[in-house]
């Protein structure tokens, strides 16, 4: 009983240790599984089992099995080596138009939130007209526009978010921006550029990389939403959303060429949330003692 009693001491004395690190499980998880749909994107030529491209006639809609083991599509494609590639083609997109979506959201609400007044205003009104239009019916308008690519998809995502990211970094930078190391850099003539990207950004990177992660679940499910119906990549890419849409009609013959790709987008997006929750709850720990601190 001795031993018992020590070793459940141990291990709470691990696990309280995990927690002052601020190791927390959702960003144990969602690292994890992120770290592994990254893993597959970048060396998915190298893991897949067979070409994704190539038809095995003599297996038309196998189930799993042995050669393989997430059965084949209706022109007898392997199911697995399209999910891996597809992993490649939805991370670019999805990834390339968070970055698109923060830079513009960075640059536009710090600007805003520095500048204030009739300036502020006016682009807070142009960003509430983005804001007004629902996602994915902005989305179609744009790739309508543009025409349906990789490239349209990541300008599209990014333009779609940018304003919701905006609206973030502005009201963390309007907690800042009347500060007195800010009022010090314009009386020391520092120009508006060097006072947004030098004193006030640094000090929202935290919202900005939280927000980022929480923008790229939604890119991953806008990416996969295009691809369906048919604003994504051009088949016979491998994409994710478009599996599922080109396989649909049969589903309740063999639904495996659906389900596969259903599941690797909710494993996905659920593997961004867990890691964007862990990190906003260091941030808030981070934030608690720093106040904590200045009591």
């Amino acid at each position: 009983m001795a031993n018992n009693s020590s070793n459940q001491s141990g291990f709470r004395k691990i696990i309280t240790g995990f927690l002052k690190k601020n190791i927390t499980t959702n960003l144990i998880i969602g690292g994890v599984l992120l770290l592994g749909f990254v893993f597959v994107g970048i060396f998915a030529p190298y893991i897949t089992p067979h070409d994704a491209e190539e038809m095995h006639y003599e297996n038309l809609k196998e189930m799993p099995s042995g050669p393989f083991l997430l059965g084949t599509d209706r022109f007898g494609r392997d199911i697995l080596s399209r999910v891996i590639l597809g992993t490649r083609t939805t991370l670019l997109v999805a990834s390339t138009s968070t970055l698109l979506a923060l830079l513009l959201g960075i640059m536009f609400g710090a600007t805003s939130a520095f500048f204030g007044g009739r300036v502020d205003n006016i682009m807070m009104r142009i960003n509430d007209i983005f804001m007004s239009f629902p996602t994915l019916i902005f989305a179609m308008l744009v790739i309508g526009v543009l025409g349906p690519s990789m490239i349209n998809g990541v300008i599209a995502i990014g333009i779609i978010y940018a304003p919701r990211v905006t609206r973030v970094v502005r009201a963390q930078a309007l907690n800042i921006v009347n500060l007195e190391y800010i009022d010090a850099a314009k009386v020391g003539g520092e120009s508006p550029f060097y006072i947004i990207f030098r004193e006030m950004l640094p000090n929202i990177w935290p919202t900005i990389i939280v927000e980022g992660s929480i923008r790229l679940g939604y890119a991953i499910l806008l990416t996969a939403s295009l691809g369906y119906i048919g604003l994504g990549p051009p088949p016979p890419t491998p994409d994710w959303g478009l599996m599922a849409y080109s396989e649909r009609g049969y589903m309740f013959e063999t639904p495996w060429p659906v389900f596969a790709p259903c599941i690797a987008i909710v494993i996905a997006v659920i593997g961004v949330n867990l890691f964007g929750e862990g990190l906003k709850d260091i941030l808030l720990a981070k934030g608690s003692r720093r106040k904590e601190a200045k009591i």
